[in-house]
């Protein structure tokens, strides 16, 4: 057991969000309480900002203006993000009524910064003085960083303008909210009580026993005359559109899942209208002539213009690719189904008829490898590669469920909010400092969003004295296949992916190191974000990689040679169709940030959806309504006119991977170059510098359509 941290024992306080050392007392962040210590927050925020408007030119330094700007509402951003965490895996009534008063409140007070004109004056000025140019390169970037902020965020506007902004900030920040209030109610408001096997025929052992389970835990069914509960979750309803051989189930399971965000009383179609004219006013109102230019100004790719540029060329190039996999795969319908081969394709199809097409074509079908990739062991060998490569240790804590300590324990456990949460903490090996702690939630339940993410909760103050930085603390939280009544979680390959992908940014926000906080970790151009997690999932097809994982549950054998080898066989199935759907995606959410009076405004979201994306797209028996509905990355998250991001990424992934093979997978010199020069360093140099200090060179814009052998 890893030694207690030295900021890791509980501060007396009345603030429990934010007076709690490095690990929090759940039981004590009630939504009434989180409510408090924001405006607490808030108001110690107001107090320093009046601080900062009285500094004249000649005091001005780094610590008193931009060191001081970016602690201003550290004790509120604690606050805040730790309600937001409760929020996503913990969902409540209360917590849902405490955001709703709070969010136009901090809506309010963000633009307030931003909008005050005496602040303003003081940085500009600070900013421009000769002392900058003695502050460290980082120091330096972070002072330039500001002020482009200010810039985006209307400064320079005269007031009514301000005030218009600031409308609108609000406003953006209401609609984000009720859109996710909407995805989250509609996802659990259906679910079907299957009573008759005959309808699942086709699905697992593993799937029929977790769906039996879960109908027993809320009153459907005996063990002797089971029921089999479908719902919206990821891991369920995904699984029956991709494997049961009944159409009828397919199909209903297809509605149902594609309903999410279009019927009332959670239809995000006027949310969605809303939300796009105002971030057109608000880009407009900047002086940008779409949104995507507002939002990528600071990022690797510099416009609007160069994203859509970037998704049309490879749509363009996959394009031929996909329309011979297309016909391929109606040619297989029509066999399969003894009729005639159609133009069309029943969306409830495709997942279901691509799986049984690979199965037939390569021999193989990827739930043998379940039995191999039991939740346990696939965290365990992910935690043994990284540590290999990066030099660290990675170390489990006891835990207990917020409220329920032990009376006594020799373990000193950390409290946690539900049982399934597990903590761990990182060591670096070769100085033995705490570089950070996550918590890990990787099961479904119907209080937590769809999905699987990291969120910072706080990134540790950075030294100057050459000692190690205080610890991070983050959560890795997911939706993946869940424990049965009788049998271990045992994973999907897609699930053991999705682990990958996110520890890959868990060790983006572990292994942060820089001078400031605010360039730590994942705080990096939003199109450079997703390349550690890309990066990760490689190491799931390789057999050293897999080795580290796949063994068999019961048996304790190792995965045989010939899956791994069918799995490699596999992994570029259909590549054109993988591509293609992640673009059809960038492609809708480009169009509509920069052209959505012409090919939006005042029509059917569905229809105008459909009609963007008909050219590229096979044509299907029924519409599927737009993905816009309830795609939380556009409208409530970080993506909004930048979806792109993950196939930019995957390009980047692709070719920073190409070092790693070419210099050993698990070479842990090579490991060590990544984490110094991508993983450590986080937003302190420019994303392109430091792919060409980990690359000696520019990225290769062909990289993936290499890998996949579309090119």
């Amino acid at each position: 057991m890893a030694a207690v941290a030295s900021g890791e024992q509980q501060k007396d306080g009345e603030h429990p969000f934010y007076e709690c050392g490095l690990y929090p007392e759940w039981s004590k962040l009630t939504a009434k309480q989180g409510a408090e210590d924001i405006q607490t927050g808030m108001r110690l925020a107001k107090e320093r900002l009046a601080k900062m408007r009285e500094i004249k030119p000649e005091e001005a330094n780094y610590e008193n203006v931009f060191g001081a700007f970016e602690n201003l509402s550290e004790e509120m951003d604690e606050a805040e993000g730790k309600l937001q965490l409760l929020s996503s895996v913990m969902d409540s009534e209360e917590l849902r009524a405490v955001q709703e008063k709070l969010i136009p409140k901090l809506s309010r007070f963000a633009t307030s910064i931003t909008s005050d004109t005496k602040l303003w004056q003081v940085i500009k000025a600070a900013a421009a003085a000769p002392w900058v140019k003695n502050l460290s390169a980082e120091q330096q970037r972070y002072v330039q960083q500001v002020v482009d902020s200010f810039r985006d965020s209307g400064a320079d506007l005269p007031d009514d303008k301000k005030a218009r902004y600031a409308e609108i900030v609000s406003e953006l920040s209401t609609l984000a909210h009720e859109f996710d209030k909407n995805v989250l109610d509609a996802t659990n408001a259906w679910q079907w009580v299957v009573e008759d096997p005959k309808l699942l025929a086709g699905m697992s052992e593993d799937w029929m026993n977790h769906a039996a389970t879960e109908a027993q835990e809320k009153g459907f069914g005996t063990e002797k005359e089971p029921r089999w509960l479908i719902t919206l979750q990821e891991p369920s309803v995904y699984q029956v559109i991709c494997h049961c051989n009944v159409e009828a189930t397919r199909k209903r399971c297809w509605e149902a899942l594609f309903s999410i965000g279009k019927k009332d009383p959670y239809d995000n179609a006027d949310i969605v209208a809303q939300v796009m004219e105002l971030r057109s006013e608000l880009a407009n109102l900047l002086g940008f002539s779409s949104y995507p230019d507002l939002v990528l100004a600071r990022r690797m790719v510099d416009n609007g213009s160069k994203a859509m540029s970037f998704v049309d060329d490879m749509m363009r190039k996959v394009k031929a690719p996909y329309d011979e996999e297309s016909r391929e795969l109606l040619e297989f319908i029509a066999k399969d189904k003894g009729q005639p081969v159609q133009t069309k394709i029943n969306p409830w199809d495709t997942a279901y008829y691509l799986r049984k097409l690979q199965k037939e074509k390569y021999s193989f079908d990827a739930e043998l490898l379940r039995p191999y990739q039991e939740a346990e062991h696939v965290i365990q060998g992910m935690l043994n590669i990284y540590t290999h490569l990066y030099d660290i240790a990675i170390t489990e804590r006891a835990t207990y469920v917020a409220g329920q300590k032990p009376v006594e324990h020799p373990e000193n456990p950390v409290e946690v909010w539900h049982p399934e949460v597990r903590l761990f903490e990182v060591h670096d090996n070769k100085t033995g400092a705490h570089l950070g702690s996550f918590y890990l939630d990787i099961f479904p339940r119907s209080t937590k969003r769809a999905g699987a993410w990291v969120q910072p909760l706080h990134y540790g103050t950075p030294t100057h004295d050459g000692s190690p930085h205080s610890p991070h603390l983050a959560l890795l939280a997911g939706n993946l296949n869940a424990p049965g009544k009788d049998t271990p979680a045992l994973f999907s390959h897609r699930d053991v992916e999705t682990i990958f992908h996110e520890f890959g940014h868990m060790m983006h926000v572990m292994l942060g190191d820089t001078e400031l906080r605010s360039h730590c970790g994942t705080s990096v151009a939003w199109d450079f974000v997703e390349l550690p997690s890309q990066m990760n999932e490689n190491w799931t097809w390789e057999p050293a990689g897999i080795a580290t994982y796949a063994v068999h549950y019961k048996t304790g054998e190792p995965i045989p040679e010939d899956y791994i080898r069918k799995m490699q066989d596999v992994r570029f199935f259909f590549p054109a169709h993988e591509d293609m759907g992640q673009l059809f995606i960038a492609k809708l959410d480009l169009e509509m940030h920069m052209n959505y009076v012409e090919k939006f405004r005042g029509k059917d979201l569905d229809a105008a959806s459909a009609e963007l994306l008909a050219p590229w797209s096979t044509p299907m028996t029924v519409q599927p309504p737009s993905i816009m509905r309830n795609l939380t990355h556009c409208i409530s998250g970080g993506y909004a006119g930048a979806y792109y991001s993950y196939k930019w990424a995957e390009v980047l992934a692709a070719d920073v991977y190409t070092r790693f093979l070419k210099e050993g997978i698990m070479n842990p010199s090579v490991g060590a170059a990544y984490r110094e020069e991508i993983l450590s360093k986080g937003d302190s140099k420019p994303a392109l510098e430091l792919y060409r200090n980990f690359m000696g060179r520019d990225p290769n814009p062909d990289a993936l359509l290499q890998k996949q052998g579309l090119k």
